[in-house]
Formats: C-alpha cells, sequence, structure tokens
C-alpha cells in the first residue's frame, strides 16, 4: 500500500479524524496539559477531590477504551495520561500532607472530603487564638 493509500486508509477509518472518535480523544488533551501545568502549583493549591475523580476517569475509561468497538487507541492514551496525571499529583497532595504533620487517616479524609486544616495549620491558630487571649486580658 503507498503512503497515499495508507493515509486515505486513516482518513476512511473507524477512529479516524472523519469521526468523534478521534476527535474527543483529541481535545481531551488539554486536560492532561492543565493537569502538567499544576505540577508547577504548590501542593497545597491543588483540589485532592478533583484529582481522585480525574483517577478513576482515566482509569474507567481506559478500560472501556479497549472493550468498546471500535477500539480506540487514542482514547484509552489519552485517558492512561489523565489517570497517571492526576496520580501523580494525589502523590504530591499526600506527601505534602504528611510533612506538614497529617497522619494517614487525616490524609485520606482530606482527599476523599476536600479542604481542611493541615496539622501544622490547626496548631498555629491555636497558637494565635492564645496570644489574642493573653492580649484581650
Amino acid at each position: 500500500m503507498s503512503a497515499s493509500g495508507a493515509f486515505r486508509a486513516f482518513l476512511k477509518s473507524e477512529t479516524g479524524p472523519m469521526t468523534v472518535h478521534f476527535w474527543a480523544p483529541m481535545l481531551k488533551w488539554g486536560v492532561v496539559f492543565a493537569g502538567l501545568a499544576d505540577f508547577a502549583r504548590p501542593a497545597d493549591k491543588i483540589s485532592p477531590t478533583q484529582n481522585l475523580s480525574l483517577l478513576a476517569t482515566g482509569v474507567i475509561w481506559t478500560r472501556w477504551s479497549f472493550v468498546i468497538k471500535p477500539k480506540n487507541y487514542l482514547l484509552a492514551s489519552v485517558n492512561t495520561f489523565v489517570a497517571l496525571t492526576s496520580g501523580y499529583q494525589l502523590a504530591r497532595i499526600v506527601n505534602y500532607r504528611l510533612n506538614e504533620g497529617d497522619d494517614v487517616k487525616q490524609v485520606f479524609n482530606y482527599i476523599i472530603n476536600g479542604k481542611d486544616n493541615t496539622a501544622a495549620e490547626v496548631d498555629a491558630e491555636k497558637d494565635q487564638k492564645a496570644q489574642e487571649a493573653i492580649v484581650s486580658n
């Protein structure tokens, strides 16, 4: 098959650029690039619940990409990267929270339920309230 014949076959394939099976995964790469851009953000500014849902979405849709017909390898690749990117972000969040003095249960609760204060922030708030109580007396 010539190069032009191979290209024509790609254009007309079930997952080629003339179908939604091509363009949906292509546009989803924007989610991956946004996740990669978040690598520069501090770990305390990253949403754990959002990254947990992105991890679940990436894993589920990667598997589904191989179950559906036609098999969509482009969809599988983008969802693999969504899962990897969000998994790395969750690892950064866990590492940050453990270094701030949280125990594993607190970190797990934070990832599942969202924003709460780290152990260090709770201690700082107690110190500030104690200072305010001393000053007011």
